[in-house]
């Protein structure tokens, strides 16, 4: 498995052992940052189900300013430190990314209480146990995602995206819906719901 673009296009990246993951296939992984372009750099973003962090790092490549990787399995969180280590990132006096080994929707609330706010996230989770509608909830009810910034899912064909998430006065929007196979990937945006008109007191009469 190997980086398909930017300054680390080309490396190869592990992927950990235990348990069997299904990590982003590279012609899914390149279709996705072909589509979102200039959209990464400088961006922050948030890797949900990080597995190998293969999208992170593609982001990383791409000259996005922080990534911040989620996963709950150990030996997901070991691969992803020996990428970032086999791409010499971990040396840096300021490494451009932080690795929380959580469930992810544990790991959402600490990150809110934080007051981490995402511009992109990457959310690709296991297929069929519901868990791209209950991130979706998380992220729009804790406010974790940047006015217009982007969640990026990718699901199984099988499996129903919602339209729209609501919650707190703001929507994530499905934006566009892309088929690879048997894999989809969703486009989801950030929008705000329109502030109420200022009350204005009617003039007092007499």
């Amino acid at each position: 498995m190997r980086v398909t673009g930017g300054q680390f296009s080309g490396r190869h990246l592990q992927i950990p052992k235990g348990p069997p993951i299904r990590p982003t296939l590279e012609h899914v992984r390149q279709a996705i940052f072909n589509l979102l372009g200039e959209r990464v750099r400088g961006a922050r973003v948030l890797d949900l189900f990080s597995g190998t962090g293969a999208l992170g790092i593609e982001a990383l490549s791409r000259r996005a300013a922080h990534v911040t990787f989620v996963d709950r399995s150990y030996f997901c969180v070991r691969a992803i430190e020996e990428n970032l280590k086999t791409l010499s990132l971990t040396t840096l006096e300021s490494p451009p990314f932080a690795i929380h080994r959580a469930e992810v929707l544990t790991g959402i609330r600490k990150l809110a209480r934080e007051g981490a706010l995402f511009d992109l996230v990457l959310l690709d989770p296991p297929y069929g146990h519901g868990l791209v509608r209950k991130s979706l909830n998380a992220l729009t009810q804790y406010a974790m995602v940047a006015p217009l910034g982007l969640v990026v899912v990718e699901q199984d064909k099988r499996d129903s995206l919602p339209p729209q998430v609501e919650g707190k006065g703001i929507r994530q929007v499905l934006q566009r819906r892309q088929r690879y196979g048997d894999t989809v990937v969703a486009f989801y945006e950030r929008q705000d719901d329109p502030a109420p008109p200022e009350f204005m007191p009617s003039a007092r009469r007499g």
